[in-house]
């Protein structure tokens, strides 16, 4: 099922410190990426593309990552 408004992709590990989630929010527009943490400090996204240009733009990685998720580079 893919993601959407109505049922968007929440991550703890992906999250940040509370003290960071204005930052992060204001790199996010500047790059152009639909995602956004709350102010928990989880991080929302409502689709793939904006996941993987999270992970991108934050050089994270999914250990399990399918095809044209942000996986490790051996």
């Amino acid at each position: 099922m893919p993601w959407h408004d109505s049922k968007p992709w929440i991550s703890n590990s992906c999250g940040v410190a509370r003290s960071q989630v204005n930052e992060f929010n204001e790199l996010y527009k500047k790059h152009g990426i639909f995602a956004h943490h709350h102010p928990d400090g989880k991080l929302e996204t409502t689709s793939r593309k904006a996941r993987k240009e999270v992970m991108n733009l934050r050089e994270l990685f999914d250990k399990d990552a399918g095809y044209g998720d942000q996986a490790p580079q051996n």
